[in-house]
């Protein structure tokens, strides 16, 4: 899903000069705000702006979150969810994400910086909503703790590998300090095996079994496969387990599975490990150190 999700970002939302004058015949409505007008002209653009083809249709567009543009006055970026329905999938429907830069006449898809040739677009993130603070997604620590903090992970990732056993015992050991959420997001592109390992972890997880991503990490899986029954052979090798290619296409396991790559869509997840603390992204990913009074 998520790797759909980024190829339909072919949903091309602006001409391909990137930069786009709204129209000036838009009806005005008094009852509005000046932003609210605003918001009513971009989406009116960008619903004309995108291209659509056999495979699917526009639902409907929406806006999120609007943040200012700290180094562009009067520069707002808008994070939009696109609704389509996917024509040859018996009318399925998915959202996908995107986000575009506005100052009220002018539309752009992003901003580059010609010293660095850094893009804007990637540098701002949305801020992230209480409905991730799920308590099916809490590993560990009290939910009313004053550091929440959610993290995107793939288990076959090495840099979540070297990372996560930190932030778990981190969370394990300060429950009043930390309320740890985890969502799984494999970089499927990298990481062939990582949606079996993620399926079959949550088998365990289903089963009652206790601190397992704790255990999947420490193990370290890497096998260099698709194929579920070796990767099910080493897994239950290792996890001293017994899950079967049954268990892993379970209707709740697969729901799990994709609820979870629904939620890193929403927040436009890219890499990992991705860490937010207490709405906002921590870039440096060590804010739970700073919680927790370690250097």
């Amino acid at each position: 899903m998520t790797r759909l999700m980024s190829k339909l970002l072919i949903v091309t939302l602006l001409s391909s000069s990137g930069v786009g004058l709204f129209a000036k015949n838009i009806k005005k409505d008094v009852n509005l705000t000046a932003e609210q007008k605003h918001q009513k002209r971009l989406l009116s653009y960008v619903k004309k702006a995108i291209s659509v083809n056999k495979d699917f249709s526009l639902k409907g567009i929406s806006i999120r979150q609007s943040k200012k543009v700290k180094d562009l006055p009067g520069w707002k970026i808008y994070f939009l969810d696109i609704d389509l329905k996917l024509l040859k999938q018996k009318g399925k429907t998915m959202t996908v994400h995107d986000k575009i830069f506005s100052n009220g006449k002018y539309i752009t898809r992003d901003f580059v910086n010609i010293v660095n040739r850094a893009s804007l677009k990637d540098k701002i993130v949305p801020d992230m909503d209480s409905s991730f603070y799920r308590k099916d997604h809490l590993l560990y620590g009290n939910e009313n703790a004053p550091a929440k903090i959610v993290v995107f992970s793939d288990p076959i990732c090495p840099f979540c590998q070297e990372y996560l056993p930190k932030l778990l015992k981190a969370a394990k050991e300060n429950p009043d300090k930390i309320a740890l959420y985890y969502y799984h997001f494999p970089l499927t592109m990298l990481h062939k095996e990582a949606p079996t390992i993620i399926k079959a972890a949550m088998v365990l997880e289903e089963k009652g079994g206790k601190n397992i991503m704790e255990k999947i990490y420490a193990k370290k899986f890497n096998i260099d496969t698709d194929d579920d029954k070796k990767i099910l052979a080493e897994f239950n090798k290792k996890m001293n387990s017994n899950v079967t290619l049954e268990d892993i296409k379970d209707k709740k396991i697969v729901s799990r599975y994709e609820e979870d790559l629904k939620m890193a869509g929403k927040m436009m997840i890219s890499g990992t490990p991705t860490v937010y603390v207490n709405g906002k992204k921590d870039f440096s990913r060590n804010k739970y150190r700073e919680i927790i009074g370690k250097k």
